[in-house]
């Protein structure tokens, strides 16, 4: 393995940031069991809601990036003017001239602040248009400027070009830490799962009795557990796939042990190999993640009672975070 720290595209926890979790969730479980809670139709759509962003992260379509676009593209500006909508609100207001109906009754003053509230508006409608066209100008040159060395299978571009294109504000409620690695001549990425005492421990749905929430037993919990675990395994081989001209990725997935704070506290739970093609063929909107991981032999120890459980790696090392 390479001496260099994985490049990092969502940084591990702290010490102090997973004590301080795990004390909120202590709290939380605290108050849930002193008080009745009342369940209404928006507490069951924001359960669905959870579960879905935890456990269809790989809901998404393989399109691998266009590096020749890119750079024949060359470095570009905003595509839109600073002032794309307000200019026309001006102009109507710098050309404003009372009618004589608007002088008899006394209509200019609110005519011109009708106008002038246009004008606003307008201006705030463009900052927002300039901001979006600014952020993908930004993104594309950083692009550009990463290009030679993402083709080089540069982990710390990879990871660059991955944060500029929003990959870690996805994941960042549904991973723990995602880095990038090479070892071996391969590219390795590695998720640090969520802890299974992090994970939902109840639902909240609507049936004959009303909406109410009732605890997810182990086995409900075991199986979110899986269902996380592959679908962001698959959603980071997705990522790096698409950003890179590798054929397939290793990714390899960790969790951290009961009570554990150190690097040393983390188990290797889950390990895929995950081929572009098969990528590129899948219609990962509409396939359950486990089923997929099945069928690219990944390598898991799961089962309903205990969740996931840690598992050798052949022929590869575990991933340290950087100090």
């Amino acid at each position: 393995m390479s001496a260099r720290p994985p490049a990092q595209i969502l940084a591990p926890l702290s010490r102090v940031d997973r004590v301080a979790a795990r004390s909120l969730r202590e709290s939380e479980r605290r108050r849930r069991t002193g008080e009745r809670r009342r369940a209404g139709k928006a507490d069951a759509d924001a359960w669905a809601a959870q579960v879905a962003k935890l456990t269809e992260a790989h809901h998404v379509t393989f399109k691998r990036m266009d590096w020749a676009e890119i750079e024949a593209m060359g470095p570009v500006a905003p595509n839109v003017p600073r002032d794309a909508v307000s200019a026309a609100a001006r102009r109507k207001l710098t050309a404003y001239r009372p009618s004589l109906a608007d002088s008899l009754l006394g209509r200019e003053r609110d005519r011109r602040r009708e106008l002038t509230d246009k004008v606003i508006e307008a201006a705030k409608a463009d900052a927002e248009l300039y901001a979006r066209a600014k952020a993908e100008a930004d993104a594309h040159n950083r692009k550009l400027a990463l290009a030679a060395e993402v083709r080089a299978l540069n982990p710390d571009a990879i990871a660059g070009v991955l944060k500029v294109s929003g990959v870690g504000k996805a994941l960042k409620d549904v991973v723990e830490a995602f880095s990038l690695r090479t070892e071996g001549g391969r590219l390795v990425a590695q998720v640090d799962l969520i802890e299974f005492d992090a994970l939902p421990d109840q639902e909240c749905k609507t049936g004959p009795a009303g909406t109410a929430w009732t605890e997810l037993s182990v086995a409900d919990r075991a199986q979110l557990q899986l269902n996380n675990a592959c679908s962001v395994v698959l959603r980071a081989a997705v990522e790096v796939l698409q950003a890179t001209s590798v054929e397939i990725v290793d990714v390899v997935a960790r969790i951290c042990r009961p009570g554990g704070l150190a690097e040393t506290d983390f188990d290797v739970v889950m390990h895929v190999k995950v081929p572009a093609m098969a990528l590129a063929k899948a219609n990962l909107r509409k396939m359950e993640a486990p089923t997929v991981v099945s069928a690219l032999a990944g390598r898991f120890d799961w089962t309903s009672t205990r969740g996931l459980a840690p598992i050798s790696l052949d022929g590869l090392s575990v991933g340290r975070a950087a100090a």
